[in-house]
């Protein structure tokens, strides 16, 4: 965000801040990228819209703008709050616009939630930032102006040219990383696939033009996925210990979950799912409280990986490699 030039930008700038959070003059001055000698100008600023009635001041001496908005009831200040933090848990790292987004969620609660998030957005200011913002904000851009992105993308395989047209941006609720799902126009068949936004090195937005299909229906092309990667859809049958039962009936399975509770106090549980690989790391999260009946290549890889994890603790003394 570039510093204000003009007094009237920076009013501007200064009344967008105040409607998202309190902060003093000199809180400000840094926010705005001014010049310390520039705090004089922001504290007149502040000033006459004190005296205008368009902010106000707080018992602690910073400044906020008189909340007008219809106050919310309960259930919608929870459902603010809840979105700012999946927002705040989703950005590993520091995002100009996410944490605009957190305090524009953040002005709308009431006083106890806000004190809250108002910490939270603090802590979130303080994250590292390692070149990710510019990432969103062009995939962004690039979405909802029809602008087609050129990057490398960095699969675990390989590196490889994109030029890819943006269908929908989703965030998956297993891991809460940011996912494009879009055409390659470099690879043959122009059929929508799911990419990883982290994955997208240099950048840039390409003037081309393009648009959605009027048939793709983003919640169809991801009605079977575990949690974001799609596919020919697998049936897997899995068995739950007597130990886990109201754990597993507390989970959300996804629509078309069959959940049985059998006799023994074992539960039964059938998914449909677009590939299995999604499912492994949850699988192995249960740890022996889940035995995995099909496919059999969803039984052997999370049999592989517990496995190697038994071989990894019967050593023993634990072994930390040399720097």
């Amino acid at each position: 965000m570039s510093a204000p030039t003009t007094k009237a930008h920076r009013i501007r700038a200064v009344l967008d801040h105040l409607g998202r959070a309190e902060y003093s003059a000199r809180d400000l001055t840094r926010r705005l990228d001014l010049p310390d000698a520039k705090l004089r100008s922001v504290q007149r600023d502040l000033e006459e819209l004190q005296q205008s009635g368009e902010i106000e001041r707080t018992s602690d001496g910073k400044y906020r703008r008189p909340v007008r908005a219809t106050p919310l009831n309960p259930v919608e200040a929870l459902a603010v709050y809840s979105a700012a933090r999946m927002l705040y848990h989703h950005a590993a790292e520091y995002n100009e616009h996410y944490l605009t987004a957190l305090e524009k969620l953040t002005a709308q609660l009431p006083a106890p939630a806000r004190r809250v998030a108002l910490l939270a957005n603090e802590a979130y200011r303080q994250r590292p930032n390692k070149g990710t913002s510019r990432t969103f904000e062009l995939a962004a851009q690039a979405w909802l102006d029809g602008r087609v992105i050129k990057c490398d993308y960095h699969s675990p395989q390989k590196v490889s040219p994109m030029e890819l047209i943006i269908y929908f941006i989703e965030v998956n609720a297993r891991n809460r990383e940011a996912y494009a799902i879009g055409v390659n126009r470099l690879k043959e068949g122009g059929q929508p696939y799911v990419y990883r936004l982290s994955r997208m090195r240099n950048m840039t937005l390409l003037s081309d033009e393009c648009q959605i299909p009027e048939d793709f229906h983003p919640l169809e092309y991801l009605s079977n996925a575990w949690g974001i990667m799609t596919g020919e859809t697998v049936k897997v049958e899995l068995f739950f210990s007597p130990a886990v039962k109201e754990r597993v009936l507390e989970t959300h399975l996804g629509e078309g979950a069959e959940v049985v509770t059998l006799a023994s106090g074992h539960t039964r549980v059938v998914l449909n799912v677009g590939g299995v690989k999604e499912l492994v790391p949850w699988l192995l999260g249960w740890g022996g409280q889940v035995e995995v009946i099909g496919p059999p290549e969803l039984r052997l890889a999370v049999a592989d990986g517990h496995q190697l994890g038994a071989e990894l603790y019967s050593e023993g003394q634990a072994v930390i490699p040399a720097s």
